[in-house]
């Protein structure tokens, strides 16, 4: 019988050696599950490990894949998923440290879990994805998609930014901050947690906005419709401000720039084993439910 997913490429973190016996691992496991295997291009240079993989460059317009198996943490697993968006391949995350919230799979735990993947033993998990462009006099100058969040801020100067926002053509408030990010409900358990924002159910219809070190204290999270369109202008900023997409790639702002905000028609494609559960994630990895003094796991 043919393997659910016949052709699948392996991803480790890049620019670390230290994938090479974890994806040495799953290809073994992989061939033996009938799968054509093959090693993505720009990982495989910093790789201290023969793997004698087919390469493949993820790039490709036409990857011609029918699954993706990300080895590291979530940052992989989210750099995988923003270069196959558009592409309807799906993404499984193996993780080799700490439980991620998308890379819930433990390496040492893939003997088991895979086969049972392969027998058609998972759940399919879309997330909502951002696309985000910044316009300059009338032009626009960027365009790129995001997973976790779009981040406007500060850049690396000492001075607030002062920033009016817009639901579409509605004026929402100008605030004056170190930053502004608009997170996708993915992105509310990355930056957005650590900025104070609330953790949205990964399927509700919503993006989150949370300012950075406010200057008025009554500024506060506010979740909106996702099917609005956000306007930012960057009002003034003393320093050369930015515009950063999952903190992985960041572009100069000045004066008088404006970021527009939408959902973006692409959507994340995600693999899990039967028994994931995100609101036990939560609970696993923010320690819920344990009293003072408990010794944690």
């Amino acid at each position: 019988m043919a393997p659910i997913f016949p052709r699948v490429l392996l991803i480790g973190k890049y620019r670390d050696s230290g994938s090479g016996p974890g994806l040495a691992r799953l290809a073994t496991l992989l061939h033996s599950l009938g799968a054509e295997v093959f090693l993505e291009s720009q990982c495989a240079p910093a790789l201290q490990h023969d793997l004698r993989l087919p390469l493949l460059n993820l790039d490709d317009p036409d990857p011609d894949l029918d699954l993706v198996i990300s080895l590291g943490g979530d940052g992989t697993l989210l750099s995988s998923a923003r270069r196959l968006a558009g592409s309807g391949v799906a993404v499984l995350g193996v993780n080799q440290g700490r439980l991620g919230f998308l890379a819930d799979i433990p390496l040492d735990t893939i003997d088991e879990t895979l086969p049972a993947i392969f027998r058609g033993a998972y759940r399919e998990d879309r997330r909502s994805m951002l696309v985000a462009e910044l316009w300059r006099d009338e032009l626009r100058v960027v365009s790129g998609l995001a997973l976790n969040e779009v981040f406007v801020h500060k850049g690396c100067g000492e001075s607030m930014v002062e920033l009016r926002v817009q639901l579409g053509d509605r004026p929402l408030y100008t605030e004056r901050a170190d930053g502004l990010i608009i997170a996708t409900p993915t992105g509310s358990t990355a930056y957005a947690l650590s900025a104070g924002g609330p953790i949205l159910s990964p399927g509700l219809p919503a993006l989150l906005l949370v300012p950075i070190c406010p200057h008025t204290l009554s500024a506060r999270p506010i979740a909106i419709d996702d099917r609005l369109e956000l306007r930012l202008s960057l009002l003034a900023a003393r320093h050369p401000a930015a515009l950063s997409l999952d903190s992985h790639h960041s572009y100069p702002m000045q004066a008088g720039d404006e970021v527009r905000v939408r959902r973006s028609p692409c959507e994340a494609r995600f693999i899990h084993p039967l028994d994931h559960d995100f609101y036990g994630i939560l609970r696993r990895k923010l320690h819920w439910g344990e009293l003072p003094g408990e010794e944690r796991c």
